[in-house]
């Protein structure tokens, strides 16, 4: 199956690797949560933060990125909440920011002093920037978690909460690939939850990273599925699906 980049080539070079993520995977409606990663003005938006650097300095990467959330993440996501909804399944939030206005609560290697380069991205709870996406925004009930880290675990309590609520399966989507999805799907899996990426769902500056990361995630860590073929899998569960 063609994905939203319009190429097969991570699955294709996947098959040729050695398989070393588990056999099995159990999608079940009822254990299995979906989780939106960092879709925030700060950095999914092409006019505020992130974006508004990125036109500067990078013109044609945010031609292309900003081009992907606006055209594929957010209806694709938007088309997940509206499946984990429709039959009542749990729905979580992911922002990324300090949550004191001087920054100091951050994991010192994101802060600008350090990192000038995220300066950019670098909003606290309360602003604007720091706000969800309202194409994709979080129904009253659906909990919203801040992490000051790229991966969740490392700076949240996200595993005790998704234990307190007998999640085992995680659907993931947003941004960026390569960073604080790929890291927090990485997290999980360690802990032993079982991860689907949702390939039509994330976002890289280029497509050779997002791509790459598809790739070594599926081959040694969990899944990384279409929209569709989540959507399918929830439809018939429990799923024994492929990468």
């Amino acid at each position: 199956m063609t994905g939203a980049g319009g190429s097969d080539g991570w699955r294709e070079r996947a098959a040729r690797l050695p398989s070393l993520a588990p056999q099995r995977l159990e999608l079940r409606r009822e254990t299995c949560a979906l989780l939106v990663v960092d879709l925030q003005y700060m950095d999914a938006h092409r006019d505020h933060g992130l974006g508004q650097a990125l036109r500067e300095s990078h013109p044609d990467l945010w031609g292309y990125y900003y081009g992907r959330i606006e055209k594929t993440v957010l209806p694709t996501t938007r088309r997940l909440l509206d499946a984990f909804r429709s039959f009542g399944g749990r729905v979580l939030y992911l922002t990324l920011g300090p949550a004191l206005a001087d920054g100091s609560d951050m994991v010192p290697l994101r802060r600008p002093e350090v990192a000038p380069g995220l300066t950019a991205a670098f909003h606290h709870q309360g602003t604007f920037e720091h706000g969800i996406l309202p194409e994709v925004a979080p129904a009253p009930g659906e909990l919203v978690v801040n992490k000051t880290s790229r991966g969740a675990f490392a700076s949240t309590a996200l595993e005790h909460v998704l234990r307190n609520m007998g999640v085992e399966t995680l659907v993931v989507a947003g941004v960026s690939t390569s960073s604080c999805v790929e890291s927090t799907a990485r997290e999980a899996a360690d802990r032993g939850f079982g991860v689907v990426i949702v390939e039509d769902a994330t976002a890289e500056f280029d497509e050779e990273s997002h791509e790459a990361s598809l790739c070594q995630f599926a081959v040694r860590w969990g899944r990384v599925w279409t929209c569709d073929e989540t959507l399918r899998a929830l439809a018939d569960t429990p799923s024994t699906a492929g990468r």
